[in-house]
């Protein structure tokens, strides 16, 4: 049988039919070939858009400004990415408190545009700094060094593999990378500065599907976490050794632990973030022995979300009903006052890199606001912003409302932004609308370049709070988990037809995108329902559920999505698998699909496949476009020069669709940032 017939097999008794089999085969001639025609299709439908260049030149007023990110204060140092204008990508910067200067540390320009950088690790004194290196958006990155002091890289490299923790010893490094996927075995590794190359083996542990060992520490301990799924479950053991010794003798704290139980390594204590019942969590401390010796932060009604870590503080992030709060305690446990914080949007705490510290960083952003970045300093209890994206004296520019839509019962939260002045439209509008709804993850307030454009010209965004998601904790996520997951879909499709009902638009003025596993839920909804969207913004998406854990490292999400070796998995895979699910004589919504070779989360096949069957149908008359770069990934590490004209199409084939007018000369001047 030729590569590329069509493959027929039996799963769970029933007869699967997969037409473009061969399209997961990269290296196969005739799939690039079908690559390259996706890009000249995709090249030409674009060039027949007369408005390109105003959008595209917007997009450009939103993108083309200094960006900092991933910001660390280490002794007297603050470490950050930034991206000034008109660079390709960020490059890694030091900057001297005392005396306020800075200087480059990385920059990634020498190794091509499509090369990007990360702050992985720095060492306790701020003398050295370790850095991610990736090319294009694949998750996969290797880890190189720097000497702060001089700036000099040196010799030691960990390969390329999926990074899971770093931590510097006296003479040199510890790491835990996945390299082989091919390996049985996870493995910490120990690379000496002063013999580059010959790395050694410290600790192993049995790899198997869907297992993962992470590496983390503190100024004393190295610990790690071996999750390993035990159906049902999934289990977590945790050993610890001293950060001083070269060849670590490992010390068993516990295992067999149901998850979520978390280890965290406090200084020189070990705590742990433990489930108590379900939407509740808190924190223990365990002695040396594993056995626990006390709660160290009580529950509250909500779970705990994040935790920072500083010289003798402890801050823990909670989020109830869609609102931030930062709880402190002291070391010795007593309760401090409070994070004040800024309201009206979605709060992060940063990732930190030294205990040993009176600060951290957290992010605040939200509809109209992108992401601003803020220095808490305990000792102080105050809050200072460290940097603002964009000009500073920009005004709230968009209105929000908060309704509720009802569904056999159950009231679906809907959040609706549109720009001010615009929240009684004159008829119905344009909407775009997405949510996310997956891994019991909250839909918060988040800066959207595309919606806010789309805003700005008189479109509606809408955001349903679909079960799946966390916004009422453990059971509104199990509710649409695994073999409820069509949930999930019911919920928007209610969502999209109480928009239509309402009267805020018709199915010709609807639009739903959403990459990941939102780009799931919208190809799932486009093949459920095609009468009720016009256009379909598709990015990064899984769409062939019933072999999704063939690809990389997939088989992690057996717990969310099910498993098609489980038989009853396999027939609720099976009913909403979207490219299972397209009919020979349905014309499809227009659809825009974004992928690229360097996705190593969501793998590429997933579109190949799914846009192929799409458009080899004589009954498919609206578009099916392939936006298709090899060195696209799931992560956005685009180079600017790149990510401007791939936005600006995102935006003119949803104008384009939804007959959205752009005003001549372009978008008014007055509603530039």
């Amino acid at each position: 049988m030729p590569l590329t017939d069509a493959v027929e097999e039996i799963v769970q008794g029933t007869v699967v039919r997969d037409p473009y089999r061969w399209l997961e085969d990269r290296s196969l001639p005739e799939t690039e070939e079908w690559i390259r025609d996706q890009q000249r299709r995709s090249d030409r439908h674009f060039a027949a858009y007369q408005n390109l260049s105003a959008i595209e030149r917007r997009v450009t007023d939103y993108l083309d400004v200094e960006v900092v990110d991933q910001p660390a204060q280490v002794q007297d140092r603050y470490f950050y990415r930034k991206r000034s204008g008109g660079q390709d990508q960020g490059c890694i910067w030091v900057r001297e408190i005392p005396d306020g200067s800075e200087r480059v540390l990385v920059d990634p320009s020498q190794e091509g545009r499509f090369t990007s950088v990360g702050i992985s690790r720095i060492s306790s004194n701020g003398d050295l700094l370790g850095f991610e290196v990736r090319r294009g958006g694949q998750e996969r990155k290797e880890i190189r060094f720097v000497e702060v002091n001089t700036g000099t890289l040196l010799p030691n490299r960990i390969p390329l593999g999926y990074a899971r923790g770093l931590a510097f010893s006296q003479k040199g490094y510890f790491y835990c990378q996945e390299t082989e996927p091919a390996i049985d075995e996870h493995r910490i590794c120990y690379g000496s500065f002063s013999s580059a190359g010959q790395d050694s083996i410290v600790f192993r542990v049995p790899r198997t599907k869907g297992s993962r060992l992470v590496l983390t520490a503190s100024e004393r301990w190295l610990g790690a976490v071996w999750l390993h799924p035990e159906d049902p479950d999934l289990l977590t053991d945790f050993w610890i050794a001293d950060l001083a010794d070269e060849t670590p003798n490992w010390v068993k704290i516990f295992r067999d632990r149901r998850a979520p139980y978390s280890p965290i390594l406090c200084h020189d204590r070990i705590l742990v973030l433990v489930q108590t019942e379900p939407d509740r969590s808190q924190l223990i401390e365990l002695a040396i022995n594993g056995e626990q010796m006390g709660t160290f932060v009580p529950k509250k009604s909500v779970p705990i979300r994040q935790i920072a870590i500083t010289r003798n503080r402890i801050f823990v992030n909670y989020l109830a009903h869609r609102i931030a709060t930062i709880d402190t305690w002291l070391l010795n446990g007593q309760r401090a006052d409070p994070v004040d914080l800024p309201l009206g949007g979605t709060i992060q705490i940063l990732p930190a890199h030294a205990q040993n510290t009176d600060s951290f960083f957290y992010t605040f952003e939200s509809f109209d606001v992108p992401a601003a970045i803020f220095q808490y300093n305990a000792l102080a209890n105050t809050s200072l912003l460290w940097h603002r994206r964009g000009p500073t004296g920009r005004n709230r520019s968009v209105h929000v409302r908060e309704t509720t839509v009802p569904l056999d019962g159950v009231q679906i939260p809907l959040t609706l932004v549109s720009a001010k002045g615009n929240e009684v439209a004159n008829g119905p509008a344009p909407v775009i609308m997405t949510t996310y709804g997956g891994f019991g993850v909250t839909l918060t307030p988040q800066f959207s370049v595309l919606a806010s454009i789309l805003i700005e010209l008189g479109a509606v965004l809408a955001l349903p709070h679909v079960r799946g998601g966390g916004e009422f904790g453990k059971a509104w996520h199990d509710a649409g988990r695994a073999r409820n997951r069509q949930t999930s879909f019911d919920d928007f499709i209610a969502a999209a037809e109480w928009l239509c009902e309402e009267g805020i638009t018709t199915s010709r003025q609807l639009a739903i995108f959403g990459g990941s596993h939102s780009g799931l839920l919208v190809g799932a909804v486009m093949t459920q329902r095609p009468d009720l969207v016009r256009a379909v913004l598709c990015i990064a998406p899984l769409l062939d559920m019933i072999r999704y854990e063939s690809f990389d490292e997939a088989a992690k999400w057996r717990r969310e999505y099910g498993t098609a070796e489980d038989p009853l998995d396999f027939q609720a895979l099976y009913a909403y698998s979207p490219y299972h699910h397209i009919a020979e004589g349905v014309d499809y919504p227009a659809t825009l699909f974004v992928t690229g070779d360097k996705d190593d989360r969501c793998n590429p096949a997933h579109v190949r496949k799914t846009a192929a069957l799409l458009q080899e149908r004589s009954a498919q008359k609206s578009p099916v476009i392939v936006d298709y770069l090899e060195e696209r990934g799931h992560l956005p590490a685009m180079p600017l020069s790149v990510r401007i004209p791939a936005l600006a199409r995102r935006v003119a084939f949803l104008c384009r669709e939804l007959e959205i007018a752009i005003p001549n000369g372009g978008l008014d001047e007055t509603t530039r940032c």
